[in-house]
Parts: C-alpha cells; sequence; structure tokens
C-alpha cells in the first residue's frame, strides 16, 4: 500500500492563510488608521472655522449692541437740541418783546423828524425807485404838517391816529411806514376833514393800521 504524507502541505496552506489574514488585518488597521487621522484633520478644521464664526458672531453682536446704544443717544441728544431750540425761542420772543416797542417808536421818530425817514435797504430802495418812483419818499418832506396824536400796539398790530394838513402829508406817512423795515401791511382805515378851532384851518384827521416787525 502506497502511503502520502500531505500533513507538511497542509501546515504550509494553513500557514499561508494565516499570513493572509494578518496581511489583511495590518491593511484595514492601517486604513482605519488614515481614516481616523482625516477626520481628525476635518473636525479640527472644521472646529476651527466654528470658532472664528461664532467669534465674528459674537463680534457683530457687540457692534449691533453699540449702535443701538448710538441711536438711543442720538434721540436723546436730538430731544435735548429741540428743548435747547425752544428755549431759545422763548428767550428771543422775550427780548424782542423787551426792546421791539422801543425800537418801533425810534423808527416812527425818524420817519416823523426833519431830513428823516425810514430804515431801508439802499438796494431794495434804489429798485422801488427804479420801478415806480411814486412809490419812494420825499427826503425833502416837513414832518411839522403832521401830527400823531395816539398809537396803539396789541400782538404785534398797532393803530395809530393823528391829524395831517393835507391827504398828501398822510401819503407821505404812508409811503415811508411801506417802506419801513419796521412796519408792514400798512392800510389806511380812515380820514375825516375837520376845522381847527383855534386857526380856523381845514385839517385832515386819519387812521390807519400796521404790523411791526421786531
Amino acid at each position: 500500500m502506497i502511503r502520502i504524507n500531505l500533513l507538511p502541505k497542509a501546515r504550509k496552506q494553513a500557514s499561508a492563510q494565516t499570513g493572509g489574514i494578518q496581511g489583511w488585518l495590518i491593511g484595514y488597521a492601517a486604513a482605519v488608521a488614515i481614516t481616523v487621522v482625516v477626520v481628525g484633520f476635518i473636525y479640527v478644521g472644521k472646529e476651527r472655522e466654528l470658532n472664528e464664526q461664532l467669534a465674528q458672531n459674537a463680534e457683530l453682536n457687540r457692534e449691533i449692541t453699540r449702535l443701538e446704544q448710538q441711536s438711543a443717544n442720538i434721540d436723546q441728544v436730538r430731544a435735548q437740541i429741540e428743548q435747547s431750540r425752544q428755549l431759545e425761542t422763548v428767550v428771543n420772543d422775550l427780548q424782542r418783546a423787551r426792546y421791539g416797542p422801543t425800537a418801533v417808536l425810534m423808527e416812527l421818530s425818524r420817519i416823523l423828524s426833519l431830513g428823516g425817514g425810514p430804515t431801508v435797504d439802499p438796494q431794495r430802495l434804489e429798485e422801488i425807485r427804479h420801478q415806480n418812483p411814486l412809490a419812494s419818499f420825499n427826503p425833502g418832506w416837513e414832518p411839522r404838517r403832521l401830527w400823531m396824536r395816539s398809537l396803539t400796539e396789541e400782538e404785534r398790530r398797532c393803530t395809530m391816529t393823528g391829524t395831517a394838513r393835507t391827504n398828501e402829508d398822510i401819503a407821505e406817512l404812508l409811503r415811508r411806514l411801506a417802506l419801513s423795515d419796521r412796519f408792514t401791511n400798512v392800510v389806511l382805515v380812515r380820514t375825516q376833514g375837520v376845522e381847527d378851532q383855534r386857526t380856523r384851518l381845514l385839517l385832515i384827521e386819519f387812521e390807519l393800521t400796521a404790523e411791526v416787525i421786531y
């Protein structure tokens, strides 16, 4: 009988199979290690991006808070400015109410003075003379031909009464008042002829209204 010893060959096959499994395990372990390293790098990169984004968000939130505070301060400053303007308006009104009537009386005194005239911008007066010479005042007018009897003022609206020698004297007064920077909306309300009891001269009583500027 012929006997064949197969044991060494089987051992060789088993050894080959064991080597193959070990090689596969080593390759698998290497792949896993590489994968872990790659994933680790990706995680670190994403975590860095996340931290940067969180830092940007925090900075934006701080900027928004700062702008909101500035906006609140702006509203407060605007309110203070508006209050200051209102106070300035009140003070100016009080100043005008204090010195305005004096300025108006001084202007009326200039208008009724010999050789005087209204306070008017020279360029404006020249334009008026160029457009209508009759609208300008007569510098040679004799103001003693007219007498003021009363002047009352309420809420910047004044009423004047007086007596003049002729209607032309009254017209001269109206022209001067209309040209003056201190008067506007000058209106002749009425005139009436009267006889002076002392001189027996025929005179003209008048009443006019105007708005004062101060």
